[in-house]
Order: C-alpha cells, then structure tokens, then sequence
C-alpha cells in the first residue's frame, strides 16, 4: 500500500505581498494555508516548512497536526528539508501554502495518475493569445496548443523526488517546481485536468481579488 506525505512549502518572505507572509492571510476567519490543507483530508504524514527560527510561532498559530520544518530561500530547498522530514513517505504531493481552494476532485486526479505513471501535475491548457514582446513591442505570436498552466498539489514517487534533489544538490540546479526538477532527471510526468478556482495568492492584486469572492 502506498504511504502518502503532504509536503507544503510555506517558507517564502513575502515580498510580493509588502512582507506578509501569504500563508498566513486570514480568509473568511481562517489563514489561508488551512483552507488548503481540507482538500486533502485522509492523509497522515503532513509536513510545512516555515521560515527559518519561525516553527513555534506556525504550530502556535495554525495548531494542526502535522510536522514543522524550516524551509530555505527557495521552493526547492523548502520542498527538500519537507521530504526529508518524511522518510516513510512511498508518495508525495507538494501544494503551495497560499493556493487555498484545491478541490478533492482534483488531488484524487493527481493522486491516482501519480500510482500510474510515478508523478503527475494538474494544469489548465492554455486559451489565451500570447505574445512574445522585446523593449515593449510585440516581436511574434506563440503558438498556444499543447501550452498548461500548472497547477498544485504536484504529486510524485518519493524515491524520484529524493534522487531529483540530490542531483540537484550535486549539479547545482534551480527549478521553479518539482516538474521541472523530475524533468531534468529524465523522468516523465503526466498531466490532469486542473480547476480554474483553484488559484495562487501571489500578489496583492490576486489577494484583492480573492476578497472579492467574500472573505474577510
């Protein structure tokens, strides 16, 4: 049977948000990083990098049951101290503390394509025109078909993920998500239908946004 672990890297500075740490945003009465955390009811092994000399202040705040480590400066080094924290773990998601409304529908699609194919990532194809712009005029039209927009909870072996950071460490790599790190070790992930409300507080426009839809 697999032994799944939840792996949230929450260890960012804030800077895009004016220093407010986004995992912590209080949306209708709760931070966000609870309202994240519903959607995967059922498995065990959570673990949350915070930043660094902050874990008695998250546990304090969030009193969840779930392992707290101290991240790094980047995603990949928090997602990395997280995995370590889990070495039981046959399987692992990985979802961003501040993309607060995954739906169940959505972790089960990545769930069960990761049993399938070894790691899996929901994302929405892309229907928007894009333009590739150079000093602030339009230089070509990208073609959009076979274009995503990815999405978390990402989902992967743990053995891959544990190999992929390694190299990583060995080679000095920097990724933006796990994706692209198991890509670069050769490893090939599968795509799921995402959902278009499952979004990223990343800056304050998406954080006034987000308030629109009624939270306080």
């Amino acid at each position: 049977m697999p032994r799944w672990a939840l792996l949230i890297p929450a260890a960012g500075s804030g800077r895009r948000m004016g220093g407010r740490k986004k995992p912590l945003l209080r949306y209708g009465g709760k931070p966000l990083i609870l309202h994240a955390l519903a959607a995967f009811r059922g498995i065990r092994d959570v673990v949350i990098a915070v930043p660094h000399g902050e874990v008695a202040r998250w546990k304090r705040l969030l009193r969840v049951r779930a392992t707290f480590v101290e991240g790094g400066a980047r995603r990949q080094d928090s997602v990395a101290a997280a995995l370590a924290a889990a070495p039981d773990a046959t399987h692992v998601l990985v979802h961003d503390a501040a993309r607060p409304f995954p739906t169940r529908a959505v972790v089960k699609r990545v769930m069960e394509a990761t049993l399938r194919a070894g790691a899996a990532i929901p994302g929405l194809a892309v229907t928007d025109t894009l333009k590739k712009v150079r000093g602030g005029v339009i230089v070509g039209t990208v073609a959009r078909e076979g274009l995503w927009r990815v999405q978390t909870p990402q989902g992967a072996r743990a053995d891959w993920l544990r190999e992929a950071f390694a190299r990583a460490t060995r080679f000095r790599w920097d990724v933006t998500d796990e994706a692209g790190l198991l890509e670069r070790c050769g490893r090939g992930v599968a795509m799921v239908e995402g959902d278009p409300g499952n979004v990223k507080v990343t800056t304050p426009a998406d954080w006034k946004l987000l308030q629109g839809r009624g939270g306080r």
